[in-house]
């Protein structure tokens, strides 16, 4: 009987394990990110950058803004 079980989870654990196994090597990463950065690097490393340079602006005006309030307060 715990021959029988015990080959019963053997037989599913290796149907999983070929399933698993089919699954990878059907799988493909379509990610536009990763293209961007695989098939057009200065298009990805210029994107970044701008994006990098936007965020930093955004930063560096909004804390003038509030310096500027404050000076006014004074």
């Amino acid at each position: 009987m715990i021959d029988l079980i015990w080959n019963i989870l053997i037989g599913a654990d290796v149907w999983a394990w070929n399933i698993q196994n089919e699954m990878d090597a059907r799988y493909q990463e379509k990610s536009m990110l990763t293209n961007l950065f695989t098939e057009h690097k200065f298009f990805g490393w210029a994107g970044l950058l701008l994006i990098f340079v936007a965020i930093s602006a955004i930063f560096y005006f909004q804390f003038q803004s509030w310096e500027q309030e404050d000076q006014e307060q004074k």
